[in-house]
């Protein structure tokens, strides 16, 4: 299957083969050339735009396949419609279960989960998450500064006893009525196929106390703590981006290493990490082959389990164009193609790996504020109708049939500003965001790179700049400015991911560091002009906090477009412009040449001597004086020479600058009388007698 996909992607927009069509093809091979030929009908698909009462149960068309499910709160109706699961968003998290050290409070999550099974007493409940870097408070990990009685050192041991403490807590309380847990959420940095345990180094969280060990620490945990009352809980790990073959391989890595170590330890031969959760956030980018790829590869672990969790589809912010309905539309069929193809169930009668066992959507209607507020990312829309995405994912094989994908480039491309790149999802790029290039000599710059060879500005020791960004918010009313270690979205310097959220500011503030963090003052579809100066003064940590920088969406919103973005070095004589997104800098004017000016002595009565001195305007030098008699060639001037006045010459003399600025040309004109003479001939004089 994963062939034939990747065969039609690089095929381009092209219709597929129409299901329905072939269908009948296949209906008139069996009549034999007896039969009459019938022709076969175009595949029909009821209208979108209307409640989702209009349409059968998302769950329920899936029932033989997988459990549909919803991740995060949503419109309840259409949620107890369409969904058989519910997993908190945020409510189970660790700072919403133990702010406090040894205080446990699950006021949030009992009534979230009381909001639906009072109504549908049948609906299976997921959790999330036990063990994560963010949303959590830092004592967790013994971070700094020291709290609780605890060192604030990043002690192992101290570290290790809070996250046990918190799993057998957490999970002691909910898991009996759990189908599955995220036991570790998004442990995975910057992804590294070849090396998994490097690969989880993060600049926050239990890495920083734990080590690599960490996520495996997680899991004994929460094995030992399902095993010991016989709950039949699945320990998931959970992550995003493993659409990525890269990142994809490190997961792959990671649960294969570490299930063969605990192989046989658990009852009933299950694993230590029964469940890979492929968080599916995607966009109309996202490459379809490559998540198939990826699921095909994780069925090859044999007793791991895959299911698609937090799913939604991004669409470019401001306004939902037909063109982008009808190819998220496009996305989502495609996407329910391959979970359906490789569905753990027993409707999929395919000989494709059976592996998945859950999807779940990250919500029932589009929203204009929260999490993808203003990216329609939802199959209904703000009222509640059905958008073509619905249709997508209820019958994937007909929307496929009778839809392709629309051509939504074109515009032109702003001219490009060294060392400044800008994404926007609203021109079709998969995230929101800037990258600004600080410099290339990382001896200099701890992790400045530029992978084009183009800096923005090659920063000084102790200068004070000031970087100013105005943007509009399309649905993301947050923005950070943060220190990024490359040219990516996400590889941020370690010390960076330990502060990011540490330096809040409002709208109308200027922040005075970096990473800065305006989440307040800000409305949906308001434009700003966030405002940063800092001083690169030495203070700043070796570890990271001089690099390149990034702007990027708050809770990694990707609903905003950048305007503009400008860098200033503050001086006490003014303040220079360095940077200028998206117009540049323009060029400053030439200052109008002078050229030079030449001034002509002579003395003498039958016979004079001839002096040239030349004046030129710094910084030009000269090049040369030269002269001619009576039009001939040029003689380059090297000292006073003699003329005779009886010969009735004309001179005619000139100076030309280092700039090739060439004076215009002078002359006299030397005829006998008139006795002695001392001449002098000014240069404004242009010829004379």
């Amino acid at each position: 299957m994963a062939a034939s996909r990747a065969s039609r992607a690089a095929r381009g927009p092209a219709r597929p083969v129409l299901a329905g069509a072939l269908a009948g093809l296949l209906a008139l091979a069996a009549l034999g050339p007896a039969q009459p030929a019938v022709a076969a009908a175009e595949p029909t698909l009821p209208p979108a735009g209307r409640t989702f009462e209009h349409y059968p149960p998302m769950k329920d068309v899936y029932a033989d396949h997988f459990s549909f499910g919803i991740f995060g709160a949503g419109e309840i109706e259409g949620l107890l419609y369409n969904y058989a699961s519910y997993t908190p968003g945020n409510e189970m998290k660790p700072e919403s279960t133990q702010r406090d050290k040894g205080v446990f409070t699950y006021d949030a999550a009992e009534a979230a989960f009381a909001r639906y099974t009072s109504r549908n007493p049948d609906l299976d409940l997921y959790g999330h998450t036990l063990a994560w870097h963010s949303q959590t408070p830092t004592w967790m990990w013994d971070a700094p500064p020291a709290r609780f009685d605890q060192p604030g050192t990043f002690d192992r041991t101290v570290a290790l006893d809070n996250l046990n403490t918190h799993i057998e807590n957490v999970l002691g309380h909910f898991g009996s009525r759990l189908v599955a847990i995220d036991v570790v959420n998004e442990a995975v940095g910057t992804a590294d196929p070849a090396d998994w345990r490097a690969s989880l180094a993060k600049g926050e969280g239990w890495y920083q106390a734990l080590g690599a060990d960490w996520v495996e620490l997680a899991f004994v945990k929460a094995a030992e703590v399902v095993d010991a009352h016989g709950w039949d809980v699945k320990l998931t790990y959970n992550d995003f981006g493993l659409d990525s073959p890269a990142k994809a391989r490190v997961v792959f890595e990671m649960v294969k290493e570490i299930n063969e170590r605990h192989a046989g330890t658990r009852p009933g031969g299950k694993p230590l990490i029964e469940v890979i959760g492929m968080q599916g956030h995607y966009n109309l980018a996202t490459d379809v082959a490559a998540v198939e790829q990826n699921i095909e590869l994780f069925a090859t672990l044999g007793n791991v389990e895959v299911h698609v969790t937090e799913m939604d589809i991004a669409l470019p912010p401001g306004e939902l164009t037909p063109e982008n309905e009808n190819n998220q539309g496009m996305k989502y069929a495609e996407l329910f193609q391959v979970y359906r193809d490789h569905a753990a169930g027993p409707g999929n009668t395919t000989d494709n790996p059976k592996v998945v066992a859950a999807v779940k959507l990250a919500g029932v209607r589009d929203v204009r504020t929260g999490w993808k507020g203003g990216e329609f990312a939802m199959p209904y829309d703000y009222d509640g109708n059905a958008k073509l995405a619905l249709l997508g994912i209820l019958y994937p094989d007909e929307f496929l049939a009778t839809h392709d994908y629309i051509d939504t480039s074109g515009g032109e491309e702003p001219a490009p500003v060294p060392g400044v790149h800008v994404f926007d999802t609203s021109a079709g790029d998969s995230w929101s965001g800037a990258n600004i290039v600080l410099g290339d000599d990382a001896s200099a710059w701890p992790w400045s790179t530029t992978d084009d060879g183009e800096v923005a500005f090659r920063p000084e020791p102790g200068a004070t700049y000031r970087i100013a960004v105005n943007y509009t918010a399309k649905g993301t009313t947050a923005i950070r400015v943060r220190w990024l270690k490359d040219n990516s979205n996400g590889g941020y310097t370690t010390a960076d991911g330990a502060l990011v959220n540490a330096h809040p500011y409002a709208a109308d503030q200027i922040a005075t560091q970096l990473p800065a963090y305006f989440n307040s003052g800000m409305v949906n579809m308001g434009s700003y002009t966030l405002v940063s100066e800092i001083t690169l003064d030495g203070s700043q940590p070796a570890d990271g906090l001089i690099g390149n920088i990034g702007i990027r969406g708050g809770g990694g919103g990707n609903a905003f477009s950048i305007n503009t973005i400008t860098v200033e070095e503050v001086t006490d004589a003014g303040d220079e412009l360095l940077v200028s997104w998206p117009q540049g800098i323009a060029e400053p004017e030439p200052e109008p040449s002078v050229p030079p000016a030449t001034t002509l002595s002579y003395q003498g009565t039958n016979w004079v001597t001839v002096t040239l001195d030349a004046q030129v305007t710094a910084p030009a030098t000269l090049a040369r004086t030269e002269y001619r008699l009576d039009g001939g060639a040029w003689t380059a001037y090297d000292g006073p020479f003699r003329l005779k006045r009886a010969d009735r010459q004309t001179l005619g003399y000139r100076s030309v600058d280092s700039t090739g600025a060439v004076e215009e040309e002078r002359c006299v004109t030397f005829a006998p009388g008139g006795g002695r003479v001392d001449v002098v001939v000014a240069p404004d004089e242009v010829c004379g007698t």
